[in-house]
């Protein structure tokens, strides 16, 4: 290899290096409690408009992200339908979009309107039909409920775990005015201060302003100890610098505070398993799923740790649990590609790889 080539290749990596920073940044930088929520306007079954600012004076604006292909969202959808027929003239609104495909067409909205008239939903429901919306919310797994009061993110629940989704109803009646049907403990909110440095930090990191982001990322951390993404995201700017030592360190030092956050313990595990160590890898990735199953870059992590370990149809598994949560990852089909191309099973690699590229190509636009 010449010198020229092999520092072309080196450039052709470092630019490789940075676009899978900002795809994984952006995946972790979902909505959080308080946070403001990104504008959301949509067209309905009807083609009438829905925005989340018609909503402005409600109380809560609930905003449930559904599939007809999700038994979850079915049953999140029925669910929902109950509360809004005895809450929605106490200034609860809902609004579901439809995510079915990466592009939604005619036969995908027919089989959403048959879901709903089925279901007998009567709250908006409207069609994210080049999931603008879906990545603009950063959503993790289908379904996913968005509550929104106050103009703030009040909470934010992936998938539909039972005690969680108790909670976040619990969080509705409070907000309706209703007495609460059980007990639960106050949900953690980040500082909002927090909130702000680290999103700040992330526009400097794109902008590869690294200096300036590295104390952003730290005064985040100093701030509200307990913000995991600060962490997160603090450890993948390391990382990209090749600081991977500082990148372990801070990524250890958040499961000090929070031993079972299931993104901690997911890049860990990630970080981890590039350095070949597959066996502390996969036992905090196992951990990660066991602390949140609709968390899904915990199935892919896992299933790319396990094909590493030569047990590809096991890894296989994984990766098909987190099509399951969210078939518009791109890195689900990127590492299984890698699985794939690792086995010698060159078609399905190349249709893998393939698919990473279309689906990163709609994040970018």
């Amino acid at each position: 290899m010449t010198k020229h080539n092999y520092a072309g290749k080196i450039k052709v990596f470092g630019v490789w290096l940075v676009f899978v920073f900002f795809l994984c940044i952006t995946a972790h930088a979902h909505l959080e409690p308080g946070a403001l929520p990104p504008q959301l306007t949509l067209k309905d079954v009807k083609g009438a408009q829905v925005a989340l600012s018609q909503h402005a004076d409600k109380k809560a604006t609930v905003i449930l992200f559904w599939a007809t292909w999700s038994p979850n969202s079915q049953k999140a959808l029925m669910r929902f339908e109950e509360f809004y027929k005895k809450y929605k003239d106490k200034g609860i609104e809902i609004i579901a979009v439809n995510v079915n495909n990466q592009t939604i067409s005619e036969e995908d909205i027919d089989d959403a309107k048959n879901t709903v008239q089925k279901l007998g939903i009567t709250f908006p429901v409207a069609f994210d039909k080049e999931l603008g919306t879906f990545n603009s919310y950063n959503i993790i797994s289908i379904p996913t409920t968005v509550v929104v009061s106050e103009g703030k993110t009040s909470f934010v629940l992936p998938g539909w775990p039972l005690i969680e989704k108790e909670a976040m109803f619990d969080h509705l009646l409070a907000l309706a005015g209703e007495p609460s049907s059980k007990k639960h403990a106050p949900r953690y909110k980040p500082l909002h201060t927090a909130i702000a440095d680290t999103n700040l930090a992330r526009v400097l990191v794109k902008r590869r302003a690294y200096d300036k982001a590295y104390p952003l990322f730290s005064r985040a951390i100093e701030k509200d100890p307990k913000y995991m993404l600060a962490y997160v995201d603090l450890a993948e700017l390391y990382q990209l610098e090749n600081k991977n030592k500082e990148a372990e360190d801070t990524l250890r030092k958040a499961l000090s505070i929070n031993p079972d956050d299931e993104k901690v313990l997911s890049e860990l595990g990630y970080l981890l398993a590039k350095s070949g160590r597959l066996k502390d890898a996969a036992t905090a990735l196992e951990k990660a799923v066991k602390a949140n199953e609709a968390y899904t870059p915990a199935h892919y992590y896992l299933g790319h740790v396990v094909a590493k370990e030569g047990r590809l149809k096991d890894a296989l598994l994984e990766f098909d649990k987190a099509i399951a949560l969210n078939p518009f990852d791109p890195m689900i089909y990127t590492l299984r590609g890698e699985a794939y191309e690792n086995n010698k099973i060159s078609s399905s690699a190349s249709a893998d790889f393939r698919k990473a590229r279309e689906l990163k190509a709609k994040l970018k636009n």
